[in-house]
């Protein structure tokens, strides 16, 4: 008898559809108000500090002076620009866009999986199922757990597969317009799932640019490559904003990383097993290498592989297979360490590229498998829920993998947030408004006892010396307190005299010293090579210059002005932060949106037009 997913839902599988995303909204609606786990604290302050740069300063992102010892917003990878948290953020404020931004991620993983599924499954209440699932695996529930904000976008994956069939594999005739159109819209995907998220582009878009170079061969079209290389050109543009300056920092701060291997036996424990801890030796705990789906689900595809072999489709088949497997392969990490030759080790063919050279634990690769272990899943659950009768065993079968996966998801979800903190959005009233702010660093004292998140204190008046931060960037050696002017010299001939200066933020990118002529020492600064050697409790960037004075990188990597002392006589010496990639960036990205609000919209209506001709009968047109 064959076996066909033609059928309307089940009690089961309505239970699993339901369930899975109903988990999802209440933890969100519970814990709305909370700062979350320790690394979804410090995305939230990458929102802040966003939030409070353009609410103040501007769009672009240039400097802030409140995380660690300063560091240039532009650079910093895990900075939203114009990501969908960061775009929600800008209207409600940077907790409610995390919290919006992720709910909307969780919608569009379940209507991409749903689509993508529906060229396997011929019956919404699989789909929907399959849909469900994916959201579901433990991917995604372990990340949302520890708060690693920047893989929720990885959701989006199977919406961008979708489109890349529609717009290449449609059975209606594909027009140019419509080509590009469905690219432009895959493009501003794009654009929001890498921004403020560097891992979407060396894990999210090689899944999807390899699973288009496959889709290519194993079709034989063009029309996949094209577009994903279209897509990747207009995101490029749109989020010139975040991806311009970003990629030019890498030439200074490259972030470097010791080759490490993952153990592929980590691969099937973390899929079975509903841990987020580590018992096996693996570069990484279940929170980084989960991709659970539970045994009972696994028993099941296991038991109708061979069906499900021959029901997937084959241009599914191809595609989901190869990138599997160099998941799979790349997910190992460099097997140089352990010991493989290099030949056979892909990882370690890529490891000089930007992105791979900075990449730690490689078993994030694994992610991918969400999404053919969701489809199988959703095709073996509703097979064994048709073809076996209401027994108590399958009851007990079916009844266990619901369970586990609602207890794990919900367990994993709350654990993170019950104990987090209530969470209060700073005041922006009367800050940088023309008079020169001070900024006070602090040193934050954690304990068992007491802990705290730097989310606490980080404030756009307000620095954590000791931050959480793992990108590279200066750290230079400031001291907690008030004190802009770490030290203040003038250098003379006869001698080096300590003297008091004034100094304050105008803007975030803007320093004033205001030199005390009362406190000067007159006499020595009339010699003609008297200077002012200035080091600041803050971090040295190149890209902090002064028309006054010379700027230099301490010994300790503080920012340092050597001013002529003609000029500390006359005015006060300004000091400025100006990224112009960075402000080129916003510019392009302003444009382009423009461009493709105006864009999208009207080859939309083309398209559409054109389809609803090639619809309708020949006679009907005469």
């Amino acid at each position: 008898m064959t076996f066909s997913l033609r059928r309307g839902y089940s009690a089961w599988s309505l239970a699993f559809t339901i369930s899975i995303p109903a988990i999802y909204a209440l933890v969100l609606i519970l814990f709305a108000d909370r700062a979350g786990a320790h690394d979804h604290d410090q995305f939230l302050v990458f929102h802040e500090l966003q939030y409070w740069n353009a609410s103040l300063f501007g769009l672009a992102k240039q400097w802030s002076p409140v995380m660690c010892s300063g560091l240039s917003l532009a650079g910093e990878p895990q900075v939203p620009f114009a990501s969908l948290t960061m775009l929600v953020a800008y209207a409600l404020g940077p907790l409610q866009g995390i919290g919006v931004g992720t709910a909307l991620y969780l919608l569009v993983g379940w209507v991409g999986a749903y689509l993508y599924s529906g060229q396997w499954f011929g019956d919404r209440g699989a789909r929907a199922l399959a849909g469900s699932l994916f959201i579901g695996n433990g991917f995604f529930i372990c990340r949302m757990s520890r708060g690693h904000l920047d893989f929720v976008p990885f959701l989006a994956l199977p919406l961008a597969l979708w489109a890349i069939h529609r717009a290449a594999l449609s059975d209606l005739p594909l027009t140019r317009a419509r080509m590009v159109w469905v690219t432009l819209l895959l493009g501003c995907l794009f654009a929001i799932v890498i921004d403020g998220s560097p891992v979407a582009i060396i894990h999210w878009c090689f899944w999807v640019g390899l699973y288009s170079v496959t889709l290519s061969f194993s079709s034989r079209s063009t029309l996949p490559i094209v577009a994903f290389i279209g897509a990747c050109a207009v995101a490029g543009l749109l989020d010139a904003g975040y991806v311009w300056p970003m990629v030019s920092a890498q030439v200074n701060f490259p972030r470097l990383t010791p080759d490490s291997f993952t153990g592929p036996w980590s691969l099937p424990w973390f899929m079975l097993i509903p841990m987020r801890g580590k018992l096996l030796p693996a570069n990484g705990t279940g929170i980084e290498l989960s991709v659970f789906i539970g045994p009972v689900l696994f028993y099941l595809i296991w038991h109708y592989r061979r069906a499900l072999r021959e029901e997937l489709p084959r241009e599914m088949k191809v595609p989901l297979l190869v990138v599997s497997l160099a998941s799979i392969w790349l997910g190992m990490g460099s097997l140089r360490v352990a010991h493989v030759p290099v030949e056979l080790s892909p990882f370690d063919w890529l490891r000089p590229l930007p992105g791979f050279r900075s990449m730690n634990v490689t078993g994030r690769y694994w992610g991918f498998l969400a999404l053919p272990l969701s489809l199988l899943a959703a095709a073996a659950l509703r097979r064994y829920i048709h073809e076996t009768g209401h027994g108590r065993r399958r009851t007990i079968l079916i009844g266990s993998a619901l369970v586990i996966q609602l207890t794990f998801q919900a367990e994993s979800l709350v654990v993170g947030r019950l104990p987090s903190r209530p969470y209060e959005q700073p005041s922006l009233d009367g800050l940088f408004d023309g008079k020169l702010e001070t900024i006070r660093a602090l040193r934050i004292v954690d304990s068992d006892e007491e802990p705290h998140e730097q989310g606490e204190f980080i404030s756009p008046t307000q620095a954590v010396v000791n931050c959480y931060d793992m990108d590279d960037f200066t750290r230079a050696d400031v001291q907690p307190g008030t004190h802009l002017v770490k030290t203040a010299q003038l250098v003379t001939p006869g001698g080096t005299f300590d003297v008091p200066l004034d100094a304050g933020f105008l803007t975030w990118n803007h320093i004033r010293i205001l030199p005390s002529a009362a406190a000067l020492p007159m006499d020595e600064m009339s010699h003609p090579v008297s200077m002012l050697h200035i080091e600041l409790n803050q971090a040295f960037h190149t890209q902090w210059k002064s028309s006054d004075c010379v700027m230099k990188r301490g010994d300790k990597g503080n920012l340092v002005a050597d001013c002529p002392i003609d000029r500390v006589q006359a005015e006060a010496l300004d000091l400025t932060f100006f990224d112009p990639v960075s402000a080129l960036g916003t510019q392009v990205s302003l444009r382009t949106a423009a461009a493709l609000g105006f864009a999208i919209p009207l080859l939309g209506l083309v398209s559409f037009v054109r389809k609803s001709r090639e619809l309708v009968p020949a006679q009907s047109l005469e």
